[in-house]
């Protein structure tokens, strides 16, 4: 079915001179070619009148008028390039009636092929350039709630960022984390939901786990509470990791160059290697905090700050400066390695470090926003 045949038919009918198996047959067209119905519809909408001219001369010249501005501009109508050659050709067939008919519809067309033409292109340069993103940020010693489009939520640690298309839900569900937030993810199995950070991207249907991803940090953690993810961890495309509740997964955040032996070689001093840099990761149980078995890993959703036994007081410190937004120096490196443990809710930091001074012996000084420890 070619152009020519829907024009033909579309003029026959909006000017009452269709036969009801011409309608039909219009019908089909436009149900075979979608792409020509929404012109068809807009233009039925209009009510357009012929322009009545004293002769055929008037008429041909204001046909041409329109035909040499159509051309001139290039004009394409629905995606279909207009053949103004056939056009030309063909209204020298045209009787008198028809070409005052066909001088009022091209005017119209005309006017419709710009608007829309020019509707789209910005709308093309608009999705295509200027992507329409929503973020939400914390600042240190903040946290806040987000319930995403599709009914997820989202808690959002200190110094923390979330990123999403504002079209979320519709077609993807994807964000982008920076820092540390706890996902409880409304089970869509058309939809996956993906989270990116630097160092790992997580794939999950219906679930609740946590992600802790702050640049500086040396390990970017995925730890999962209910339901199961798939990571990917970048520069190990090929690997899949899947997590079971109870389970988190900790990655080096810098790439650890890996030498590999090729096992094939007799002498081991002929041995070749095989040099990689790709991120150094395992699979871990969550933490309990031996007191009241609190899963230290989430301890922040219930605003608890909690220090095991195993972490430096430089790592702690690292936490209490994003929990309480105070940049904490030390003085002395033998301090800086002193093993902390304890368990934090509504304290503030001077009472926070009076705790951790009797336990640990330190000394410090507090200066607006800073604080020094020293021997």
């Amino acid at each position: 079915m070619t152009i020519d045949r829907f024009w033909d038919l579309f003029s026959k009918k909006y000017c009452g001179e269709a036969s009801s198996s011409e309608l039909n047959e219009f019908e089909e067209i436009l149900l075979t070619h979608p792409e020509w119905k929404n012109t068809a519809d807009e233009l039925s909408n209009l009510n357009f009148q012929s322009t009545v001219f004293e002769n055929n001369e008037d008429a041909e010249q204001a046909f041409e008028t329109h035909l040499m501005r159509m051309k001139k501009a290039d004009v394409e109508f629905s995606g279909i390039k207009l053949n103004y050659d056939e056009i030309e050709s063909e209204r020298r067939k045209w009787n008198s009636k028809k070409w005052f008919i066909g001088v009022g519809v091209l005017a119209i067309i005309l006017i419709l092929v710009f608007v829309l033409k020019k509707s789209m292109v910005t709308l093309e340069m608009k999705s295509g350039k200027q992507p329409t993103l929503s973020q939400v940020s914390t600042k240190p010693g903040s946290k806040t709630q987000i319930q995403l489009p599709d009914g997820s939520l989202v808690r959002l640690n200190s110094s923390s960022s979330l990123t999403y298309d504002k079209n979320f839900g519709k077609n993807i569900r994807e964000v982008r984390l920076t820092g540390e937030a706890f996902f409880d993810v409304t089970k869509d199995s058309s939809h996956p939901f993906i989270i990116h950070t630097n160092v790992i991207d997580i794939k999950v249907l219906g679930t609740a786990f946590n992600v802790k991803s702050y640049p500086g940090d040396p390990n970017t953690e995925t730890s999962l509470i209910r339901g199961n993810v798939e990571v990917t961890v970048k520069n190990r495309s090929n690997e899949k990791i899947y997590l079971q509740p109870n389970e988190k997964l900790v990655v080096a955040n810098n790439n650890t160059t890996v030498n590999r032996t090729f096992a094939d070689q007799p002498d081991h001093s002929d041995h070749k290697t095989e040099v990689s840099s790709k991120p150094i990761y395992s699979v871990q149980h969550l933490t309990y905090y031996p007191v009241d078995s609190a899963i230290v890993e989430t301890s922040w959703v219930d605003n608890r700050l909690i220090f095991q036994e195993n972490e430096t007081f430089r790592e702690v410190a690292l936490k209490m400066e994003r929990w309480y937004g105070v940049k904490i120096n030390f003085g002395d490196e033998e301090v800086a390695r002193i093993r902390a443990f304890g368990s934090f809710t509504n304290e503030t930091i001077d009472q926070a470090l009076d705790a951790l001074h009797e336990s640990c012996g330190f000394k410090y000084k507090i200066s607006g926003n800073e604080i020094t420890i020293t021997k």
